[in-house]
């Protein structure tokens, strides 16, 4: 199928005073303003536009550089309607243009202004218009719709063809469309105002470490058993504390460390059951865009710490899965003592199991005299206050609703 990108950047933005689609924010991988990102993102589409208005002026200088076609709405006042329509006519001239045929092509829809939606969400998308080909599809997080907007090209007329009535809106709701549940509630998130954009500021600094409601639905997404599910939230807790614990010891602030260690912690064994499930998982959050994150858990089995290098969120989620046992806390050495009695007839297995029990309690060793207070009690302290057991029977209670359309898995 072939696809296009169609970015409406056509806002006034009264309230914010300057042009939302060129303001910065602050990503993992260097500031860009919300137009770049967007153009980056959608980087494996054929042909990408963005529709200007207000800020013609402005934009269409700059828009070739980010290989960007402008379209010009030739009538802004009246409304981000009109501008889809701009934009999709210019969609469905250089479709024809290309020779594809309606039934062999989409388009994503993207408002400038929502600028902090993740690669995993159009991922999703993908899969689901593969499955459900002819059928509008709208991102959605615990059910509520966000962008981007999935448009077969063959519904394109009908979505032309509506009156306006509430919007882009009012056009799916005439149309076969399906919401799909993703791990992004990023893809909510608008800048209208000030104090909005303050907000997305912050959040892009730590865009590629998913909350802790984001990951909890991605392991729902994963098909993780409740048993799984006890174990994830246990060292995610853990993870956490310990990584909050470190900043405060050092008296700074690790707001970006401390969310990746939270969301490594909780989807650590998101592929458990795969073979060489460290690095599948990995794999699968790399796929998504996720790459701190998989960095993590693709190393949380084993690890060797050289003596210089400062504790973070890798060394920790390592640390936190030793501490727990499903999701009740243990110390180290009873945890490898236990691997020791299933395994330990075998030489080499045993081997493997001592070193990796040593390095462990290394590590730990380590981290007490940083903390000033023995991790492993700290450890306890945090599972001890969380209630574990239910968190994970309300996780698994909204399943259905975080069902994707076509298995997660497909990732890896």
């Amino acid at each position: 199928m072939r696809h296009y990108a169609l970015i409406l950047a056509a806002g006034a933005a009264s309230r914010m005073g300057r042009c939302k689609a060129l303001l910065p924010l602050p990503f993992p991988d260097g500031d860009c303003c919300a137009l770049e990102r967007l153009a980056r993102m959608y980087a494996f589409c054929g042909q990408r536009f963005v529709v200007t208005g207000h800020h013609a002026g402005v934009l269409e200088p700059v828009a070739p550089a980010w290989g960007l076609r402008a379209v010009r709405n030739p009538r802004p006042e009246d409304g981000m309607f009109s501008s889809l329509c701009a934009g999709l006519r210019a969609v469905l001239e250089q479709a024809r243009a290309d020779g594809v045929e309606p039934e062999q092509g989409g388009v994503f829809v993207h408002p400038v202004d929502v600028p902090l939606t993740r690669r995993l969400t159009l991922l999703a998308l993908l899969r689901a218009a593969d499955a459900v080909p002819g059928t509008a599809l709208q991102a959605s997080f615990c059910g509520e719709p966000g962008h981007p907007v999935f448009l077969p090209l063959s519904l394109v007329p009908a979505i032309l063809a509506h009156d306006g009535h509430e919007g882009l809106r009012g056009a799916l709701a005439a149309v076969p469309c399906r919401q799909v549940p993703v791990a992004d509630a990023a893809m909510l998130l608008d800048m209208d105002t000030p104090e909005q954009y303050a907000n997305l500021q912050d959040m892009a600094v730590c865009h590629d470490a998913l909350t802790r409601d984001e990951a909890e639905g991605l392991l729902l997404q994963a098909g993780v058993p409740e048993r799984g599910l006890r174990h994830a939230l246990a060292v995610g807790r853990v993870a956490e504390a310990l990584c909050a614990a470190l900043a405060e010891a050092r008296e700074e602030e690790a707001p970006v460390e401390t969310a990746l260690a939270l969301a490594s912690g909780l989807t650590h064994d998101i592929c458990k059951g795969v073979h060489g499930h460290e690095a599948a998982g990995g794999r699968l959050l790399a796929r998504l865009g996720l790459s701190r994150m998989a960095a993590i858990v693709a190393a949380h089995r084993d690890q060797s710490v050289p003596a210089g290098k400062k504790l973070g969120a890798h060394e920790l989620v390592y640390l936190a899965d030793k501490y727990c046992r499903g999701g009740i806390w243990v110390p180290v050495a009873r945890r490898f003592a236990q691997k020791l009695e299933e395994f330990g007839a075998d030489p080499g297995a045993r081997a493997g199991i001592e070193g990796r029990r040593d390095r462990a309690l290394a590590l730990e060793r380590r981290l007490a005299v940083e903390l000033g207070r023995d991790p492993a009690q700290l450890a306890r302290e945090v599972l001890d206050a969380a209630d574990i057991d239910t968190r994970a029977r309300m996780l698994e209670a909204r399943r259905a609703l975080w069902t994707p359309l076509c298995p997660l898995t497909e990732e890896v």
